[in-house]
């Protein structure tokens, strides 16, 4: 798939998938032996909530790799780096609500906290 479609097109209809299931969230703890809740927070704060972005109040764009690591998760065939997704976001989740700030201020928090996440490769 080219790259501007996987933006496009594949990355909107990946998040509408992800927003319409309703197993997602057991599945992904039950592999990754993370707790339901926290995968529900990271899933509200990545699929559902409204963030103030730098220019404007709305959902996240859809990232096709976010969508890709989301799917692995899911099935159960994750990457290193799809853990540190979710590291990453949940730190973020809940530093933008406990200090109720912006999504830029939030990341760059947890960027300095050493939550990183790259996609992978390829």
């Amino acid at each position: 798939m080219e790259y501007l479609q996987r933006w496009e097109q594949y990355a909107p209809e990946a998040y509408n998938a992800i927003r319409r299931n309703t197993d997602d969230v057991s599945e992904i703890a039950l592999h990754t032996g993370w707790a339901e809740f926290r995968i529900r927070r990271i899933k509200n704060h990545v699929f559902y909530r409204q963030h103030q972005l730098d220019d404007r109040f709305d959902y996240f764009d859809p990232d096709p790799d976010i969508a890709d690591a989301w799917f692995r998760l899911q099935q159960g065939n994750y990457l290193a780096e799809d853990l540190r997704l979710l590291e990453h976001e949940y730190f973020e989740s809940r530093f933008e609500v406990i200090f109720n700030t912006d999504y830029r201020t939030a990341h760059h928090a947890t960027i300095r906290s050493g939550r990183l996440w790259s996609p992978p490769e390829g």
